[in-house]
């Protein structure tokens, strides 16, 4: 068979977005492995794109790939190590004493300041997404609600859901980046 006949492959133009499509699923079931809670585990794998598309933009998508699955990893072994399951247990032993606990690092002015910035960008880009993927990014992230859940109430299929979810991550990601690259002299 000669070449001439093969398809050419089609390079996205943003290959973590491309791995992030394809790879998504794998990545979620990977890290339920460890650490079983379902929630958890897309925040997990969502974080770690976040991550990855801070601190390695420019890689081929192969390199991607395993730096993905190298920081699910991490961040699973993190969560784990954290405490963050038997604090979930003990949220409720705890009651009216939660809001009297002191903040374990407080933010610098500084700190303050991008993180309100970063929230603005976030923000704004929610508010210009399609409404359909913005409902469900929020049911997902604020409400807790489960892909299936959302499905029923937007009236469309649980994938559907999930391909506007990671967009709607994938487009904030983006926004991000693009304002972390426009800031001069930043130190990440």
């Amino acid at each position: 068979m000669d070449n001439a006949s093969e398809p050419i492959p089609l390079r996205s133009p943003d290959p973590l977005s491309h791995v992030f499509r394809h790879q998504y699923d794998q990545l979620v079931r990977f890290c339920r492995a460890r650490i079983t809670n379902p929630a958890d585990a897309e925040d997990l794998v969502q974080d770690a794109f976040l991550s990855i598309r801070r601190a390695y933009a420019d890689k081929p998508e192969e390199d991607l790939r395993a730096l993905l699955f190298t920081t699910v990893r991490n961040l699973s072994v993190n969560y784990l190590k954290s405490g963050r399951i038997r604090q979930a247990r003990q949220s409720d032993e705890i009651g009216e004493v939660a809001g009297r606990l002191a903040c374990q690092r407080t933010p610098t002015p500084e700190q303050m300041v991008m993180d309100a910035q970063r929230l603005a960008i976030a923000e704004q880009t929610i508010a210009a997404m399609k409404p359909r993927k913005r409902n469900a990014l929020r049911l997902h992230r604020y409400e807790g609600l489960t892909y299936d859940e959302i499905a029923r109430r937007l009236s469309v299929s649980a994938t559907t859901v999930k391909t506007d979810i990671a967009e709607a991550v994938a487009e904030i990601a983006e926004s991000l980046s693009g304002a972390a690259k426009r800031t001069p002299g930043r130190d990440e």
